[in-house]
């Protein structure tokens, strides 16, 4: 039987979660709290996660604990809270899951739903997850095998939910210096075996802030597709992992490290060019315009338009993009030049059978 985690040729998963995209060449930062304690906390964590460019908002809602008398999370409030977060600061956020019943209520204000490590194996989780057709992050094990990992993501697969990431956290070994050791050789032999996009976990491994940094830029050496740390806006008053989350200052220093802030100035760059090519297509397709009302043309040509969409579409996949997505941007833009022409020409421009 064909494993669907396993790779079948050469071309990898991306998973989108709102406006952010994990693998296709991204390296994708989720940063948050360990737990949401406050409203005033998590606003204050996400102004400056964004500030940072981190690309999501991680926040727990509802939290497994070693002992039943540290703090279980705010539930469904913090779970208002992180939404609330993630819209003032469009940042999509994920949150974990813990048991089948919590699964509901965590996808109706996450974007994307966290297996943790110590439930990697809790398999009618995974499946109840993969039911909810929310993007899944799957945290491996601390005693688990890379196969056991890859196997408990055909769970989520096989409910026909596509769009699973996998968390290395690190793995249970016999030195006490860190919380685990974070198994680095995971990311490129998971990228060998799998399809699926792999990020890593420095907080958690670490246990302590002081060496999330340099597990963070190891892990994106080995080929990471991201990387979820965990930040607070006083890491020493956190009710939760307070000694690994890293301060606003020590989140700044990281993100300056990875090059997340010159690369989001890169972005900004070619989001600018994005808009003047698109003032460059429109200005060209009303030039068009005027000449086929001259000549007595209609001016839609729907042949050569499924050419175009046609000619994108494989383009898209040469460049490894998702052509359907593609797809749906070019159609924006066709249907914005019609528009264009149609006013140029004095049509009415909400008529598109000219």
């Amino acid at each position: 039987m064909e494993m669907k985690a396993h790779r079948n040729g050469e071309r990898d998963t991306s998973v989108t979660v709102g406006n952010a995209l994990i693998g296709a060449g991204a390296f994708t930062v989720i940063a948050g709290p360990c737990a949401v304690e406050s409203e005033a906390q998590i606003m204050a964590a996400a102004e400056f996660i964004a500030e940072g460019g981190a690309a999501m908002l991680r926040g727990g809602g509802f939290k497994i604990r070693r002992s039943p008398y540290d703090f279980q999370g705010l539930g469904e409030e913090g779970l208002r809270y992180l939404r609330k977060a993630g819209d003032a600061y469009d940042l999509p956020v994920v949150s974990e899951v813990t048991e089948p019943d919590d699964v509901a209520v965590v996808a109706e204000y996450a974007d994307m739903l966290q297996v943790g490590a110590s439930n990697m194996q809790n398999f009618v989780l995974l499946r109840a997850a993969g039911q909810s057709q929310r993007p899944v992050l799957l945290k491996r094990g601390p005693s688990a095998t890379i196969d056991e990992w890859l196997m408990a993501a055909e769970y989520i697969l096989n409910e026909g939910n596509e769009n699973v990431v996998l968390g290395e956290q690190g793995i249970r070994t016999f030195d006490t210096r860190t919380a685990s050791t974070l198994d680095i050789s995971s990311v490129p032999v998971v990228k060998q075996l799998s399809h699926l996009p792999v990020i890593i976990d420095p907080s958690h491994a670490s246990g302590a802030s002081a060496i999330v940094a340099p597990l963070a830029l190891a892990g994106r050496a080995a080929g990471a597709d991201g990387l979820m740390i965990e930040v607070h806006p006083n890491p020493e008053e956190a009710r939760t992992e307070g000694p690994h989350q890293l301060d606003r200052d020590a989140y700044l220093a990281l993100m300056h490290a990875l090059g997340i802030v010159r690369l989001r100035a890169d972005i900004d760059l070619v989001d600018r060019e994005i808009v003047r090519l698109l003032a460059r297509r429109v200005k060209r397709a009303v030039e068009i315009a005027h000449i086929k009302v001259e000549e007595d043309i209609p001016l839609r040509s729907p042949d050569r338009e499924v050419d175009l969409l046609a000619d994108v579409r494989e383009e898209a996949e040469r460049l490894g993009l998702d052509p359907k997505v593609v797809h749906r941007l070019f159609e924006e833009v066709l249907d914005y030049s019609r528009f264009e022409q149609r006013r140029a020409v004095n049509a009415d421009p909400e008529n598109d059978s000219a």
